[in-house]
């Protein structure tokens, strides 16, 4: 519950402006039936003309440090939401020690206009006590706290922390805009250079929502990189609202635990039936205006035993927004998840077929318009398509592996006949929303070269490579989706094969990972 803040009972200290800093502002029975270039052409076939890239965020001017230095920092700070996406915000953030302070989420919405140094300086007027956990694996602790019932048209000012253990930098993180509206998306992300270049480059990038297709980090077991890999994102993850699914990578840590104690998402579609509200949800979903989210672990997480559950999730969840479709109350359905269904990717292709068999009935049954997946490490948008044909009551699937883990290459017998486009680099997917429409750009920067060695270095000059525009389903094509939910009679009778193919698709995503 957010608390109106009293002033006189936990001041505000704010350091003296001693220090400066730079203050960034900005589903095989069932058949789940489931590391290019220029222009191109939207579903209805008219061509589309890449658009110049997206003006860059003005740096701010030099501000004073607004943190208070103590001896248990907030670190890792990133912003997700829990409940409504306009009216609510969660951070979630780290501190280390043998003990944890009892910590809070201060914060205050403003009016667009406010100046910078009362945007740091003034007094909080609400407070919320913040819920603790340890930190999976290390000796750190895990503070969540979300501000609801937020002004949804101005932005908000906050900071974390405590009296006791040190407080944080003040952060702005920006409404969600209800018309028009953009958001971002990669996977198979890192520490090394090549992730840093796509950060810089994302951050450069104007986005409402941030989503993060899976293999985040790339700690495989070692909690120290996530704590390397927050620390990088903190400037980008404490400002835009994040929203992120587990990868193969994410496995090898505590079997996913890690990640479910280390990120905030909304609860489960069927939370009541299934028990309490996991903050750390790994499958779950949203909505983002007229767009409805879906959240999948895919199997990567088939270890901590909840693929049954997550199966009659997907169906249920998808089911109801096929109906709310065709009431109107929604545009648009996007799944996104780190396992990729088709793929050109050298060693990969053609296709990840227990997810063939796993999903694509599943998604063709309740018109999916967009799958959104990292795994590989390639770009490559499809033409709305079903079991690797093009179909146009299909999905569009962008894989969007290209988060900087590593540059892979395409197979050496090209691209199958699914394929739109595809391009060999860094880089990721900007999604600007508008009622009815998508218009999708792949923003990219090729390696030095093609060789094993000139694929670890990019100068990072990025560019649009790839547009297309993807329109609402018809009336015709929705009513034809709205299909009642099925049940585990038929969703899991052949389970036991699902699993043992999804054991088996693990191990070998594995061993090609080295």
């Amino acid at each position: 519950m957010s608390l109106p803040r009293d002033p006189t009972s936990r001041p505000s200290p704010l350091r003296p402006l001693t220090r400066r800093r730079f203050v960034a502002g900005s589903v095989a029975g069932l058949a789940l039936t489931a590391c290019g270039g220029g222009s191109s052409r939207s579903t209805d076939g008219a061509l589309i003309t890449p658009e110049p890239m997206p003006e860059p965020i003005p740096q701010p001017e030099p501000m004073p440090d607004t943190e208070v230095l103590g001896p248990m920092m907030p670190r890792g700070l990133h912003s997700s939401f829990m409940g409504d996406s306009h009216s609510s915000r969660t951070i979630t953030w780290f501190t280390d020690g043998g003990d944890a302070p009892v910590s809070w989420l201060e914060f205050s919405s403003f009016d667009v206009g406010l100046d910078e140094f009362s945007i740091q300086d003034d007094a909080f007027e609400f407070s919320v006590e913040a819920s603790t956990s340890e930190t999976t694996g290390i000796d750190s602790f895990t503070h969540r706290a979300s501000a609801v019932g937020i002004d949804p048209d101005r932005p908000l000012r906050y900071r974390v922390g405590s009296d006791e253990g040190g407080w944080s930098a003040v952060y702005v993180v920006m409404p969600s805009p209800r018309d028009e509206w953009s958001f971002i998306h990669f996977g198979d992300h890192g520490i090394g250079e090549l992730p840093k270049l796509v950060t810089e480059e994302v951050m450069r990038t104007p986005a409402d929502l941030l989503m993060l297709a899976g293999d985040l980090s790339y700690a495989n077991g070692d909690q120290q990189i996530w704590d390397v890999w927050f620390e990088q994102m903190q400037p980008l993850l404490a400002r835009r609202l994040t929203m992120a699914a587990p990868g193969n990578h994410e496995e090898k840590d505590f079997g996913g635990e890690t990640f479910k104690n280390r990120f905030s998402h909304p609860p489960k579609p069927l939370t009541s039936s299934f028990g309490p509200n996991d903050p750390g949800s790994t499958f779950y979903s949203f909505d983002f205006n007229r767009v409805h989210f879906l959240v999948t672990t895919a199997g990567a997480l088939i270890g901590d035993g909840t693929l049954p559950e997550e199966l009659l999730n997907i169906e249920v969840d998808l089911a109801n927004a096929a109906f709310r479709r065709l009431r109107g109350e929604i545009d648009f359905i996007i799944v996104m998840q780190h396992f990729t269904i088709w793929t050109d990717q050298l060693d990969r292709s053609p296709a990840n077929f227990t997810l063939v068999a796993l999903e694509e009935n599943i998604f063709l049954r309740y018109g999916v318009d967009l799958v959104i997946v990292g795994h590989d490490h390639i770009y490559q948008r499809s033409a709305p398509m079903f079991l690797g044909l093009p179909n146009p009551l299909g999905y569009v699937q962008m894989m969007v592996g290209t988060g900087g883990a590593s540059i892979r290459l395409l197979d050496d017998d090209g691209t199958q006949i699914w394929s739109e486009a595809s391009f060999v680099g860094i880089g990721f997917a900007h999604y600007k929303v508008s009622k009815g429409k998508i218009k999708i750009d792949y923003i990219g920067a090729p390696p030095l070269d093609m060789s094993d060695a000139g694929r670890e270095y990019s100068e990072g000059i990025f560019e649009i490579i790839d547009s297309v525009e993807i329109n609402a389903k018809s009336l015709l094509a929705c009513s034809q989706c709205a299909m009642p939910a099925r049940g585990p009679e038929v969703l899991l009778q052949n389970f036991e094969a699902i699993a043992a193919h999804t054991h088996d698709r693990n191990r070998r995503a594995f061993r090609h990972c080295g």
